[in-house]
């Protein structure tokens, strides 16, 4: 069962995200959302490094953002000090400027307006892919792109309608914003991750709880009220123990993640796996993928992944690990793509940037404390 718990009161009002009382998802609800992925800026064009084939765009406040040049519309003609429409495409993160595009895309549950389009396509997750492409082709607005996602698939054409109509009226108003607005301005701001959540999650929640009756009767989900929200499933100290160096799996395995600059790595270890019935090194790797898939989601991990699982005897036992861990990853809002096992044995996976890492300086602390503590 999954379930949506919303702590509002209190000095730290947070999201979590359960399925079978097991936490998936956690979020502070404080966000500054005109920094976040999706929010919409009327930048001003400053340095070229045509050495990067890029530029860096002026935002509000000063901050600056990170342009490709494969990301613009018509490179050609742009000068310092031109107003550019822009969206965070990743959000500054490590040092590291927001990632800009100006191909601009505005998601709805089962649609994607792109008013700087001219193609009609279908996510790469549906089923029935020729189908939904030519069904995008049919409702895609003139001059504009558009995706449907993979929720398109079940969903009544009129509510496709409807949710497109919707988008078109959002970007007239970013449009006609921008025209009176003067560079560097906040044009639009992401949406909240309540709104996003309910939005890219493949199956909705089937119910709420929250602490807050006037928030109760505004989500789409039944809801119950509770005081306190997060005690019934211990939220925090699953929090804690899913952010440490060494998670331990029910059987007694344990998932050792440390990351690094170019990549996340991930060791798995039988550890104190007692177990006798079955195949010790296949058991506590099949236990392992479903584990690294929720904990990738849960730290929102991007970029490039390599997992070291344990030693197999077989190409079948490892196929049976690979298909594994897709499974686990199918529920991921994020889209991921697991690539194999390298010739060392390793499995290297991607997961797509997009959200600030869940507290990434608790991680690098905890790693530090550990180390500290095993040569004491």
């Amino acid at each position: 069962m999954k379930e949506l718990l919303i702590r509002s009161k209190g000095e730290t009002p947070a999201l979590a995200l359960v399925k079978d009382r097991v936490l998936i998802e956690y979020w502070e609800l404080d966000e500054d959302l005109a920094w976040q992925a999706g929010a919409i800026y009327l930048g001003r064009a400053n340095r070229f490094m045509k050495s990067l084939k890029a530029l860096f765009v002026t935002l509000e406040n000063g901050v600056e953002g990170f342009l490709p040049f494969d990301e613009m519309l018509s490179p050609q003609g742009v000068r310092p000090g031109d107003a550019l429409l822009v969206q965070i495409k990743k959000p500054a993160q490590g040092g590291k400027s927001a990632f800009l595009t100006q191909d601009i895309s505005l998601p709805g549950r089962f649609t994607m307006l792109l008013p700087n389009g001219k193609t009609a396509h279908a996510s790469k997750r549906a089923e029935n892919k020729q189908a939904m492409k030519m069904l995008a082709r049919r409702l895609c607005p003139e001059d504009m792109g558009l995706v449907l996602r993979k929720n398109a698939e079940a969903a009544p054409k009129k509510a496709l309608e409807d949710e497109i109509t919707s988008q078109v009226l959002l970007w007239q108003r970013v449009h006609e914003k921008a025209a009176k607005t003067s560079a560097p301005a906040l044009i639009q701001s992401a949406p909240g991750i309540l709104e996003r959540l309910l939005r890219d999650e493949l199956e909705l929640p089937e119910r709420a709880v929250c602490d807050d009756e006037k928030l109760a009767t505004s989500l789409p989900l039944p809801c119950r009220i509770e005081t306190d929200p997060f005690s019934l499933y211990g939220i925090e100290q699953q929090r804690y123990l899913a952010l440490k160096r060494r998670v331990y799996l029910p059987s007694g395995g344990q998932v050792v993640l440390d990351p690094c600059e170019a990549a996340l790595m991930i060791d798995v270890n039988t550890g104190k796996d007692t177990g006798k019935a079955g195949d010790l090194a296949l058991r506590t790797n099949l236990e392992a993928a479903h584990e690294i898939a929720r904990l990738l989601r849960l730290r929102r991990v991007g970029g490039m992944i390599l997992i070291d699982f344990i030693d197999m005897a077989t190409d079948t036992h490892r196929e049976k690990v690979k298909q594994a861990l897709e499974d686990a990853l199918k529920e991921d809002r994020m889209s991921t793509e697991v690539l194999g096992f390298t010739r060392l044995g390793l499995i290297e996976m991607t997961r797509r940037r997009g959200e600030n890492a869940l507290l990434a300086q608790t991680l690098t602390n905890d790693a530090a404390q550990e180390e500290e503590h095993n040569h004491a």
